[in-house]
């Protein structure tokens, strides 16, 4: 995702330094080209040859300045982004007022890349009128910061100190590449399984993974969308709100709250078509169910067609094992459901449930797009540009 972008990983003076090199390897194996430069306090905390064993290239910092072999706050500017992380209070108060003290704050005033800063202090330092007047003005002027969060710190302080979790950074530092065709725009995203009850123990339910949903609203966020992901999957550390469900009916009832005030509707939710006609407060034991037990059941509800009253726009996913009655199923789809596109998704041995890989074939009114092969996060951006465009 992030093949031959030229980043500047800055490393402020922080006891969270060493999370700096799980971000190294993480964006180097996202295809980045990455260069680190090192404040005077964090080099009282790690020596600059670990981070060059990493990155491969030389380490900018005070003592290291070699303008013959281009080692220059100059030459370290030219970048397509800085990210400062941990960022200090020093730092943020340093660049807010443009203090080139030192050969790590000149090539900061020196660049006119997109910035990122991942703060990370104790939380009074941060809590300063001083620092709070100079985060809310480099916010102002473009600089997008992570927001620590709240922790036990080093000194044993609980507040909002910490360094923010690696993910979500990473997150930020994906989205400062792509257009932000979405901005503005709230995009809510089904997925998963519902799971409908049997008895206390028991439920029907299908195998899907929730992971294209998940692709989905990566994706979405990714392209400046605020987003809401209602998910039967639980996860942590999103960067984007999410909520839960289980069965047909929570889903819908979120669906319904969600959909008054959103712009698009992306129902990649597996939802079961059959539930029980009878369910049971209690479990049911097998001695007295028999040898043979058959289980009544009736239709689920539509939930697509439930929402049929709102104004988003709205995207259906369609899974067919049948490629000869594929295609007509889910024209129909998008004509009875009153949809502004379908994904129909037929299911092969290479995007079979729970594979990292998907093919859709995005299906609108006026034309069709095919998505060959590829893995489910390139397809889902795909797809939201598609989305665009509806």
């Amino acid at each position: 995702m992030l093949k031959d972008k030229k980043i500047l990983l800055g490393v402020c003076g922080s006891v969270s330094f060493y999370k700096a090199y799980e971000l190294v390897s993480n964006l180097k194996k996202l295809g980045a080209d990455v260069k680190v430069m090192l404040s005077d306090g964090a080099l009282k905390f790690c020596n600059p040859l670990s981070f060059e064993a990493i990155t491969n290239h030389p380490v900018l910092c005070t003592g290291n300045e070699d303008w013959q072999k281009k080692i220059s706050h100059i030459e370290y500017a030219k970048v397509d982004l800085i990210l400062i992380a941990p960022a200090s209070v020093n730092t943020i108060n340093s660049l807010a007022s443009g203090v080139c003290s030192s050969i790590f704050m000149q090539t900061l005033i020196a660049s006119n890349a997109p910035m990122i800063i991942a703060p990370a202090a104790n939380n009074k330092m941060l809590e300063h009128f001083s620092t709070v007047k100079n985060l809310d003005f480099l916010k102002k002027n473009g600089v997008k910061v992570v927001e620590p969060v709240t922790k036990m710190l080093a000194c044993k302080d609980i507040g909002k100190g910490g360094l923010a979790d690696i993910s979500n950074i990473l997150y930020e530092v994906k989205k400062a590449f792509f257009n932000q065709i979405f901005k503005g725009k709230k995009v809510i995203i089904t997925g998963g399984a519902t799971t409908e009850k049997i008895d206390d123990v028991r439920a029907i339910t299908n195998h899907s993974s929730g992971k294209m949903s998940k692709a989905l609203s990566d994706a979405f966020f990714f392209l400046g969308a605020d987003v809401m992901l209602i998910s039967s999957v639980k996860y942590e550390n999103l960067p984007y709100k999410s909520c839960e469900f289980k069965n047909t009916d929570e889903l819908l009832s979120l669906c319904k709250a969600e959909c008054k005030d959103s712009d698009l509707l992306v129902m990649c939710v597996a939802v079961s078509d059959y539930i029980c006609k009878q369910n049971y407060d209690f479990k049911l034991k097998k001695s007295e169910l028999g040898k043979e037990w058959s289980l009544e059941l009736k239709q689920n509800i539509d939930v697509l067609s439930s929402l049929k009253d709102f104004k988003c726009k709205k995207i259906g996913f369609k899974l067919e094992y049948d490629k000869n009655s594929a295609y007509n199923n889910a024209k129909n789809m998008l004509i009875d459901k009153n949809l502004d596109a379908v994904c129909l998704n037929i299911i092969e041995k290479e995007n079979s449930f729970g594979s990292e890989k998907n093919k859709i074939n995005f299906i609108t009114k006026e034309k069709d797009t095919l998505l060959e092969i590829d893995t489910k996060e390139n397809i889902a951006i795909k797809i939201a540009n598609l989305a665009s465009e509806l």
